[in-house]
């Protein structure tokens, strides 16, 4: 998107950008039109210079699985005990989030 803007960091390309619409002020302080996007972390960068945002760590994946099926531990522990009444999709869940999760113990 075009934007008044200032690069800060010729290495990065990251840059200052005015949200408003005081041009004059803008082009006072050295911003010009720039094609600029805003990145994962709310930095503003020239487009196509964005960084990618980090993968996520075990324990982060463990943490959105668990609140995205609403599955902790002790419920995992219920569920994939021998002859559980589950159904097995419940069983595959839990099955997928304890072995993130083995990881994390193993440390």
């Amino acid at each position: 998107m075009i934007k008044y803007a200032k690069i800060e960091n010729e290495e990065t390309k990251q840059c200052s950008v005015g949200l408003g619409t005081d041009t004059e002020f803008y082009e006072s302080i050295g911003m010009t039109e720039m094609d600029v996007e805003q990145a994962y972390n709310g930095a503003w960068y020239l487009a196509g210079h964005c960084p990618e945002p980090p993968e996520p760590s075990v324990e982060d994946q463990v943490k959105e699985m668990e609140d995205l099926y609403h599955m902790y531990r002790w419920q995992r522990e219920g569920i994939l005990a021998e002859n559980s009444p589950y159904s097995d999709y419940a069983k595959q869940i839990a099955l997928q989030i304890e072995e993130l999760a083995e990881q994390l113990r193993e440390d």
